[in-house]
């Protein structure tokens, strides 16, 4: 759990308001605020849904279809899994970043420090190699027992240096309502306020903004949800709320762009899709422990990762986040950023073990257009067309293949929308 200090704690933020048309031009903040907005890139998407699932506030459904995904992990009988170790890793996920950010001043990941545990024999030495574990739940592959004896190894704490966590501290920042993050100067303010049309001080003024834990939660669960954060917290206006999906307006872009990458030679994935005769409408795909993998492994992901592959192909749709991706690749390292390895941990890969994501490949699952997952049986499959009352002569299937292009739109669809598959499989039924 997160250090009780860095659970109460609060950083103030200034920002400058245009009192005449309601809306705020910039704020400027310190390296405390901006570590932590550059430290949401390295969350994965499974951990930000589990933090933000105490954020009832229905105005903000941000990661579209993931909240469904998660608890289909959650609810996943473990015999369809690896081992009994798996479910548990990717539930509490842990990047490369996650012993730099304890050491951040407000500490929203209350992922527990990862624990090892061995067997009552290992743990008297008897073995000649012993057998360890990260969760009780686990039994001994030697002995059979479960690794509940707590080893008491703790991992050496993530020492800063001076200033922030990724950021130095000789000087103040600006970051803009749609979380642009800049370095303080004149000339960024300047042009700020000119780009607003504001061309005296008439008409400004400075509110401070205290913000602890629960207020940083909800500031991510807007960051991806609108274009205009700072203007929601002091005026509390929703108008800004972008239209989260809309494929006809999408789909033709998204299309053309991730059809330009070479994938000839990559692994496809097979699913049997059905459809609403009447409506055409997408109901549920049946899939082996490939696909399920592949769905799972997205919530290891960590968010700076997720946005960095869609901004390749130019189709992240989260103005938010995609802006404060671009502002760490585009800071100064060792001037502003304190190195190249800080740089690289926010927005690389963190290299989470891949095979967590694996699933038996001897099952099969159905997968609603919302991504709720359940193993295939005759009884989910009239549960689910029974749910959304369609009849069983109202029902027809279609076998495709996808493979990389079709993963990436997945992955992209998800954080937005509650009709998936739909949104990014649209295509492959069209005939």
């Amino acid at each position: 759990m997160a250090d009780t200090k860095a659970k109460e704690a609060k950083i103030s933020v200034k920002v400058i308001v245009d009192k005449v048309n309601k809306r705020v031009v910039y704020a400027e903040a310190d390296y405390t605020f901006v570590d932590i907005l550059f430290s949401f890139m390295t969350l994965p998407l499974g951990t930000i849904v589990r933090l933000l699932e105490k954020h009832d506030d229905k105005k903000f459904e941000g990661l579209g279809s993931l909240k469904n995904l998660y608890q289909s992990l959650e609810n996943c009988p473990e015999c369809y899994l690896p081992t009994e170790e798996c479910k548990y890793m990717l539930l509490n996920l842990r990047t490369l970043a996650y012993d730099h950010c304890r050491n951040l001043k407000l500490q929203i990941d209350n992922t527990e420090p990862l624990k090892y545990f061995q067997c009552d024999v290992c743990r008297k030495g008897y073995p000649i190699k012993s057998v360890f574990g990260t969760c009780t739940t686990t039994k001994c592959i030697t002995y059979g027992k479960l690794l509940d004896k707590d080893v008491g190894f703790k991992k050496t704490d993530v020492c800063v240096s001076g200033g922030g966590v990724f950021v130095s501290d000789i000087g103040a920042f600006i970051v803009t309502d749609d979380l642009c993050v800049m370095p303080y100067t004149s000339a960024n303010s300047i042009r700020l306020l000119t780009d607003h049309r504001i061309t005296d001080q008439s008409c400004l003024e400075d509110i401070k903004l205290d913000m602890g834990c629960e207020e940083i939660l909800h500031l991510l669960k807007m960051a991806l949800s609108l274009d205009s954060v700072f203007t929601y917290l002091v005026f509390h206006r929703i108008s800004s709320i972008r239209d989260l999906v809309v494929p006809s307006q999408r789909s033709d872009i998204v299309q053309t762009v991730l059809m330009k990458k070479d994938v000839s030679a990559t692994h496809k994935m097979h699913l049997e899709v059905s459809l609403q005769k009447s409506t055409g409408k997408l109901l549920f795909a049946e899939a082996r422990g490939d696909f399920i993998g592949f769905l799972f492994g997205n919530l290891s992901i960590p968010l700076g990762t997720v946005v960095g592959e869609l901004m390749k192909g130019g189709v992240s749709s989260l103005t938010c986040i995609n802006n404060i991706f671009k502002s760490i690749s585009d800071m100064s390292v060792r001037r502003y950023l304190k190195s190249q390895d800080i740089k690289d941990i926010l927005l690389k890969d963190l290299k989470i073990d891949r095979g967590l994501q694996k699933v038996k490949h001897s099952g099969m699952f159905i997968v609603t257009d919302d991504l709720i997952i359940t193993p295939s049986s005759s009884y989910s499959t009239l549960c689910t067309l029974n749910n959304k009352k369609v009849s069983f002569d109202d029902v027809e299937t279609y076998e495709i293949s996808i493979g990389s292009i079709e993963g990436l739109k997945i992955l992209n669809a998800s954080l937005t929308s509650c009709s998936t598959l739909t949104d990014s499989l649209e295509h492959l039924l069209k005939k």
